[in-house]
């Protein structure tokens, strides 16, 4: 069953200044996650808040990444507020409301 990661934090000044080529190499990374289908990366610069949606296969994909790694990864680099929920994807309404979910998941 598909999974939602939903990450938001407020960033460290060295994290906010961050060269946009870093950010472009971190989705390189990031793109080759096991079991991850897609990210879309997000912020809010009003309230100094970031994070990212992302879609996984499964829940021991997403946790693998939220719960090991990216939790660390941003208290090290100095994010505070870091929150990390997860969400089961409701397939059926979701299809009705237009998210890709089959196409993705058959390419999969």
């Amino acid at each position: 069953m598909p999974v939602i990661l939903q990450v938001n934090y407020t960033p460290s000044a060295a994290q906010a200044n961050a060269n946009p080529q870093d950010k472009l190499e971190s989705a390189k990374a990031i793109a080759r996650l096991p079991g991850l289908l897609w990210k879309v990366w997000i912020e809010d610069k009003v309230s100094n808040t970031r994070g990212g949606i992302y879609l996984f296969e499964d829940l021991a994909s997403a946790k693998a990444w939220g719960d090991d790694v990216l939790a660390t990864r941003l208290a090290q680099g100095g994010g505070r507020d870091v929150s990390i929920r997860y969400f089961d994807v409701n397939e059926e309404p979701s299809a009705i409301t237009r998210a890709p979910l089959a196409r993705i998941l058959q390419a999969a």
